[in-house]
Parts: C-alpha cells; structure tokens; sequence
C-alpha cells in the first residue's frame, strides 16, 4: 500500500512539473514578445511612410504626423505591457499553486469516489478473495440456471459437478457429471473424479459407473497414484486387505521416502497389516493388541442423539452429518459420517479412514471439535433452520461420547 501511495505522488509530481514550469517561464518571456511584435509592426509602418514620402503619395508634413501617430501608439503600447506585466506575473505562479494543490486532491476524491480503495488493503482484499457460503451457493445456482438453459456445455456441468461434490450435494454432483456424457470418460482425472464421488456415495466403495472407470484408468495407467489410492480405499471398505496393500504400496514406492505423502501411505498401510493380523489371530496372536492400540489412537466413538425438544423439527429423510474438526485451526472435517436422521440414536465411531485429506487426519489433531448436524437441505453448507449440536474439547481415542442435537442454527 505505501508502495502504491509512493508511486502515485511521484506520477502527480511528474505531471505538476510539465503543466507548471511552462506557466513559470511565461512571466519573464511573454512581456519581451509582445514589446519585440510591437517594435516589428512600428518598423513596418515607419518603413512604409517614408517610401510613401519619397514617391510622393504623402507631403512632408503628412509624413510627420502619420510619424507622430505611430510614435504616440507605440508609447501607450509599451506602457499598457509595463502596467499589465506585473498582474500577469503575480496570476502565473498562482495559477502554478493552485494547480499544485487542486490537481492531486481531484485526483484523489476521484479515485475515493468511483475507484477501489480497498485493493489497496491485503486484509480486505484477502477477504473479498473469500466468498461467503451464501455467496457461493448463489454462484453455483447461476451456473445451474444457465446450464438448464443451455444444456450443451460438458465443460460447465463438469464444473457444476465439482461444485456440488464440493458441498456435500453428491446426489446432485452425481446428476450433473452425467449429464456431462462422453466429456467425463475423455481424460482419467475426469474418469477419477466420478469414481470418487462413487465412494463418497457409498462409504468408501466404488460402485457402479465409478467402479468401471476405475478400472479403464488402471488398465491404461496402472502406476496412477490418485487412481490407485482409490482402488486401496474401496479394498480396504471390502475388507480386501491384501489388495489394499497391494494398491497402497504400489503408490508407497513412487512418493520420495521422506515426504508428507509417504508417512501418511505408511501409517494407512500399517493399520491394514495390523487389521489383517485381526482376521488370523491364530498366525499372528500378538496382532490384535496392536490394532486395538492403533484403533484407540485415531478414532472417537459414541452416541449421537436428537434432544426431544427439537424432535418434531427434523423429518426422517433429513440428512445428518457427523464430523470432527481441529479444536484449533483450519475448519475443514477430519473425519466425516453421513447418516438419516431416522437413524437417530445412533452410535458413531471417527476414525482416519473417514478423512477427507491424507494431510488432514483426526489423531492428527491434539483436541476435536466432535459436531452433528441435520442439513434440512441435504449438503455440507450449514444454513440456517439446520439443527446442530457438538462437544469440545475431545481427545482423541475418547469414548462413549453423548452428543446431542440440542440447538437450532439462526
């Protein structure tokens, strides 16, 4: 900002320079050319009466008065500059001044008044850059309004779907990539984005058209990490643990050893091996101490229930999202959960399967926000109407939390 204010005053400074200093030089340049014009015309005029005497157009004595005429005028000339100069050269360098000084204030209520001010502060342009949720669920109703209209754009329902899969919006995210046809198994990364909303769908598997384009991107490109990261997840949901490592590992030997992504495919990889030893305790007795130990560490559990006084505020269809979040800090889920409210009582468990970012897991976190919330709408956005409730501080691995949708969002 101080930057701008710098560059701007030196700009101003530039422009006085070059309307001023000509104004300036005008006081002492301006009365020498009107006396030397004045001097040029008296010559003429002299030069032109005595070639009239000599050819004797005029007498002797008409010569003398035309002469005494000239004469007179050019007297009352040079006096009219002397008296007029003085005003002229105090007007000059006032109009200087006030140039200087009216010029920058115009510039500056203009800008004020039909520029933007607030660019110029990090602060409120960072929070122009972040659009409310209303915001943003005005923006994407537009796109849909459009696209309804003009339904010939794979590109925007792609996009539509992205935004709606974004907010939580899944079976709408899921009626928009189809209505995006043959664009969304024209590249692997859009083949992908159906397979995951797949899993977000069902709980981790890949069901369906989702599953199907899995398998395409694997088959032509079996080393795809985001692909097989996926096909580890929907392993793990089946319970296919040797194919969840399978995948897991493949992605494991293709991330630098020392990276974020690294220590995150080595732990998911460890709760598998340790889950295996669960299923054959006989081979690997010491296992299941292991899990439960590794269960305990990234996971809360307990039971999420509707108050009786809201009870009638809630319909059966309604959606309940149960979520952990970060005590502290960035507000994104941890681990999400997503149930009916006819479901209600329900016991819950979170745990870093449900993450929905391998860098953002629940035993990540030192203290969570445990929170649940009926979405009268169906998606992610919180709106109000919604009926929430939520405990912190949690740690995690606690247990047999009682949470309670208690309240109603204003």
């Amino acid at each position: 900002m101080t930057a701008f204010w710098i560059a701007a005053g030196a700009l101003v400074a530039l422009v006085l320079a070059l309307l001023c200093l000509p104004l300036l030089r005008r006081k002492s340049s301006s009365g020498n050319s009107r006396q030397s014009i004045n001097t040029a015309i008296f010559r003429d005029q002299l030069a032109e009466l005595d070639r009239d005497l000599a050819s004797g157009a005029v007498s002797a004595g008409d010569h003398a008065t035309a002469r005494e005429e000239l004469e007179r005028r050019v007297l009352e000339d040079v006096a009219a500059d002397t008296q007029a100069e003085p005003d002229a050269q105090r007007r000059l360098p006032r109009t200087a001044i006030g140039l200087t000084v009216a010029l920058p204030a115009a510039a500056i209520a203009l800008y004020l008044l039909i520029g933007t001010p607030a660019a110029l502060d990090p602060a409120a342009q960072q929070a122009a850059a972040s659009p409310s949720a209303a915001e943003v669920e005005e923006m994407v109703a537009k796109l849909a309004s459009r696209l309804e209209q003009n339904p010939d754009n794979p590109q925007g329902w792609v996009m539509l779907g992205r935004s709606y899969k974004v907010m939580g919006r899944f079976d709408d995210a899921a009626k928009a990539f189809d209505k995006a046809g043959a664009a969304m198994e024209s590249d692997p990364e859009l083949m992908l984005e159906v397979s995951e909303l797949s899993a977000e769908m069902n709980q981790g598997k890949v069901e369906g058209r989702g599953a199907a384009l899995l398998k395409r991107v694997l088959k032509d490109q079996p080393d795809n990490p985001r692909a097989l990261v996926l096909a580890g997840t929907d392993a793990y949901f089946r319970q296919d643990y040797p194919a969840t490592l399978r995948h897991w590992e493949r992605v494991l030997a293709q991330v630098p050893p020392d990276s974020e992504d690294a220590r995150n495919l080595s732990a998911g990889i460890e709760k598998v091996r340790s889950q295996m030893g669960q299923a054959a305790p006989a081979a690997q007795p010491a296992a299941p101490a292991k899990a439960a130990a590794s269960t305990t560490a990234t996971a809360v559990s307990g039971r999420v229930s509707l108050a009786p006084a809201l009870a009638g505020k809630a319909a059966a269809d309604d959606v309940v999202f149960i979520f952990a979040r970060a005590a502290q800090g960035p507000r994104m889920p941890l681990a999400v959960l997503r149930i009916r409210a006819a479901d209600l009582p329900r016991d819950f468990t979170l745990d870093d399967s449900m993450a929905m970012s391998p860098d953002m897991k629940l035993s990540s976190a030192g203290e969570l926000r445990i929170e649940a919330r009926i979405s009268k709408s169906g998606d992610a956005i919180p709106k109000s109407g919604d009926l929430s409730g939520e405990l912190v501080p949690v740690k995690p691995g606690a247990k047999n939390l009682q949470l309670s949708i208690d309240k109603v969002l204003p």
